[in-house]
């Protein structure tokens, strides 16, 4: 077990070679076991050696970048102008600002975490875990946490996904109309993600997540631009934003609670953070991957602040309380430019559903693995002996069986509850915010012991958040709820 309560990713340390495992075992156990268990079962190691092969880390630090953007840059910034006409002017830029500020924050000591003075690399949120906080701990917090979110990352992007298809490839639709119907095309993105989801690990996609960052700019300069032009014409040719919304006074305190949760979505690429600077190969003349993996969370950063204040402003400054829940559908100006907002956002959606799916598939199939093979598990989490007489699954097959049927179960949840703006806040409250804003501070105050005003600040940050994820999951429980009762009634 890696013990960090006396280190971290301090400057000057020398760096050791690092190991892929999250456990102390020597390195020659877990060779002799390969080639006794290679020699007799030769093809039953095959999945588990694909495995670790894909674990190697060899990316640079503008493929973390890719990912990066990514990943951080999300659905919920369409959502923003939504959540600030509940919260107000002042409410809601404090809010998006103090959140903005304290997620770079957690972003450099989850970064600073990665690795130890020994040069251990916690290659995933779950090992920092059980290296901080213990096994028992971890498995109570950090792991069902991450799991939340990241799954609920993925039916919120197949919800966001679904409506912008069909505002791209279906009939005329403006307005609320083309969040209404939605079932057929979020199962065309499922069908989509099924055949993207065969691409074997994170760092096998650098170019999918290129793809996605570099479309994730495309709508949101698109909305940014037009929202600010509409608002510079008058809430876009002549249409006035509307009046206060007429709803019960129940309605405009949980959607205040709910707005919290939404703002809070837009920063979820802490959640993959640490997969992804497993990635990054250590730069010569470096002793670590800080340097690199902080460089590429500050472009993705200059893109968070360009984008979400240019759609968040804009937007709400154009259409008021009018706006809907996902801007694209308020925007004015030419039919086309509105279509290919939408074939962008279908395009990041696909792009960012892998970056948070893949880490998932890799605990499911490590798993499955451990299971197979009892006796290498104890060396090595992604790697098991196999079992006597027992035919293993070729690592297509295996492959196929466990990311189709992911697919499946998150595409039955987003048409079960296609809500776009609820399920942000719910999944913001119950995995998103613990895992970018609360636990990055409670590991840092457990492994490092900071003093003074940074132990004030950490507190302060994890608590303060706590509190949100609280009152946010209030909200957008009740939300839900309502609007279920809706489309069914």
């Amino acid at each position: 077990m890696v013990k960090l309560e006396q280190n971290g990713a301090a400057a000057g340390q020398p760096y050791k070679p690092t190991t892929m495992f999250d456990d102390d075992e020597p390195d020659a156990e877990l060779d002799s076991i390969l080639r006794m268990t290679s020699s007799t079962h030769p093809a039953s190691l095959s999945f588990e050696m694909e495995v670790q092969q894909h674990k190697q880390p060899r990316a640079k630090w503008y493929h973390a970048a890719f990912h990066s953007v990514c990943a951080v840059v999300g659905a919920g910034v369409l959502g923003l102008p939504y959540a600030i006409s509940y919260l107000g002017w002042a409410g809601g830029l404090s809010v998006l600002t103090a959140l903005t500020l304290a997620s770079m924050y957690t972003s450099y000591l989850l970064a600073a975490l990665h690795e130890g003075h020994d040069g251990r690399r916690l290659n995933d949120y779950q090992a920092m875990g059980r290296a901080v906080l213990g096994r028992r701990v971890a498995a109570w917090t950090v792991a069902p946490v991450q799991n939340v979110l990241l799954v609920g990352l993925c039916i919120t992007y197949s919800v966001a996904a679904g409506q912008s298809l069909k505002g791209l490839l279906g009939a005329e639709c403006a307005g609320a109309g083309c969040a209404a119907g939605i079932t057929p095309w979020i199962l065309g993105f499922a069908a989509l993600e099924l055949a993207a989801s065969q691409l074997p690990d994170i760092h096998a996609i650098w170019w999918v997540s290129l793809i996605g960052a570099a479309m994730s700019l495309a709508y949101t300069a698109i909305a940014g631009v037009v929202s600010c032009v509409d608002a510079a014409r008058g809430a876009g040719q002549g249409r006035e934003p509307g009046p206060g919304r007429e709803q019960s006074a129940a309605d405009a305190v949980f959607g205040v609670l709910n707005a919290l949760g939404s703002i809070g979505f837009t920063f979820g690429g802490q959640g993959v953070l640490p997969e992804i600077q497993a990635t990054l190969a250590v730069p010569p003349g470096q002793p670590s991957t800080l340097r690199p993996m902080m460089i590429s969370v500050g472009v993705a950063y200059i893109v968070v602040i360009a984008a979400y204040y240019s759609v968040g402003v804009g937007g709400y400054a154009a259409y008021g309380t009018a706006v809907a829940p996902d801007v694209l559908l308020s925007l004015g100006g030419p039919v086309w430019l509105r279509r290919c907002a939408n074939a962008a956002v279908v395009a990041h959606m696909a792009a960012a559903y892998q970056v948070f799916a893949q880490p998932v598939f890799a605990l499911m199939e490590g798993a499955i693995a451990a299971r197979r093979r009892p006796a290498v598990a104890a060396v090595g989490p992604s790697v098991a002996a196999p079992a006597p007489h027992s035919a293993a699954a070729t690592p297509r097959a295996l492959r196929l069986a466990v990311r189709s049927g992911f697919v499946a179960a998150v595409t039955l949840v987003a048409v079960l509850v296609p809500f776009f703006a609820e399920v942000m806040g719910i999944i913001a409250s119950l995995g998103l915010i613990p895992m970018t804003f609360v636990l990055p501070c409670v590991m840092w105050l457990v492994s490092q012991q900071p003093r003074g005003a940074e132990r004030a600040l950490n507190y302060a940050i994890a608590g303060g958040c706590g509190v949100l994820a609280i009152l946010a999951l209030i909200g957008s429980t009740r939300n839900v709820i309502v609007q279920l009762k809706l489309k069914h009634g």
